[in-house]
């Protein structure tokens, strides 16, 4: 496996008196594809949210290609035109079109000029299959399809790595193949992913190394084949068996 892009060394993050994670340690390597599963609760989005530096960790160390993102040093925007993140809920701008809104980082964020972002944005859309909904606001489209325009806005950044936190959760059941088959893609063309998910199928066909999480702690990690077909331990065991 080549370099380690991504390193995490005892990550501990509490609110107030509940602890949340306490104590993660993970390499994802370059063109690695990291799928986090365990139930809601046990950290995994807050693992994410520490990466991109939306939130700060009370202990511990995360460094990107060499930089620590946890350092107060660092300047997160220039560590977030490296690093994608596309969320559980979208977080698109309604009052901006689609385009204006994969545009927008690139251009506060990236520098670029509009004319440069918005050709850009509609490469980018037209990767997730969405480049006639350019001039659209948000609001007229489905789940689904927002979701897609979250991926498209990630990618404009040409990022090294994307985040992906539960991105099918909030969809109807219809709309979630949609949303997989893009990453299945981007999968397929090496991106660098550590996507959080519920999507056990999705896990077991596109993992390189699945994690499952369990009260702030990584209890098992390993191939699919290890942890959802033969997983060593019982609280694991317990998870597969409530959601498969």
């Amino acid at each position: 496996m080549s370099d380690v892009m991504i390193s995490i060394r005892g990550l501990k993050k509490s609110y107030g008196k509940l602890d949340v994670l306490k104590g993660i340690d993970l390499d994802v390597h370059s063109g690695e594809k990291v799928v986090v599963i365990g139930p809601s609760g046990s950290g995994k989005s807050t693992m994410l949210r520490c990466i991109n530096g939306l939130e700060d960790p009370d202990e511990g160390t995360i460094t990107m290609n060499g930089v620590e993102i946890t350092s107060r040093r660092t300047n997160m925007n220039k560590v977030r035109e490296r690093l994608g993140m596309v969320f559980q809920r979208f977080n698109l701008w309604p009052h901006k079109t689609v385009a204006e809104n994969v545009m927008l980082g690139q251009m506060v964020v990236g520098h670029r000029t509009k004319a440069e972002a918005r050709a850009r944005a509609l490469e980018m859309l037209r990767r997730v299959g969405l480049e006639e909904k350019a001039d659209v606001y948000p609001v007229t489209l489905s789940g689904g399809q927002q979701q897609r325009v979250g991926i498209a806005r990630a990618l404009a950044m040409n990022p090294d790595a994307i985040l992906f936190d539960e991105p099918t959760s909030a969809l109807d059941p219809e709309l979630v193949g949609e949303v997989l088959s893009v990453m299945k893609k981007l999968a397929e063309e090496g991106m660098t992913m550590i996507v959080v998910t519920h999507e056990i199928g999705f896990a077991r066909e596109v993992a390189d190394h699945v994690i499952f999480m369990d009260g702030g702690v990584i209890v098992e990690q390993g191939t699919p084949e290890e942890v959802l077909e033969h997983p060593k331990e019982e609280r694991t065991r317990g998870f597969l068996k409530r959601v498969l």
